[in-house]
């Protein structure tokens, strides 16, 4: 099944643009609570649209490719939409999945220069 990502903002980061976006969670509230009564009332909580059970996705792209990211699974808005729950960090999560894509953007653009420069000036 191929999900439906819902862009919450793009930011411009240098030489990348980073895209920031959510989308349904797919796996059990089993992943996220432990008991039988909290799995209950949080799916109930999740049916009634108060809570919302998401992945989080950050992409590093440059000229509209992606060239790197980071994805976040199991992540849970308490009581808000999960716009919300990026624009205040997911948790303290957000900044770490920044960086993670944009190091490995950086990463493959530099393999990337490389094998141009193998391919086409040799």
């Amino acid at each position: 099944m191929q999900r439906e990502w819902n862009t919450v903002k793009t930011l411009d980061m240098g030489n990348f643009e980073v895209e920031i976006a959510w989308a349904y969670e797919d796996l059990p509230l089993s992943y996220v609570f432990e008991t039988e009564e909290d799995i209950e009332i949080h799916q109930k909580r999740c049916e009634d649209y108060t809570d919302t059970h998401y992945v989080a996705r950050v992409r590093a792209m440059y000229d509209g490719k992606e060239m790197g990211s980071d994805y976040l699974g199991s992540c849970y808005a308490y009581g808000k939409d999960p716009s919300a729950d990026i624009e205040d960090g997911i948790g303290g999560y957000l900044e770490q999945m920044i960086e993670t894509a944009l190091s490995e953007a950086t990463d493959e653009a530099v393999a990337m220069l490389d094998r141009l420069k193998a391919d086409f000036l040799q």
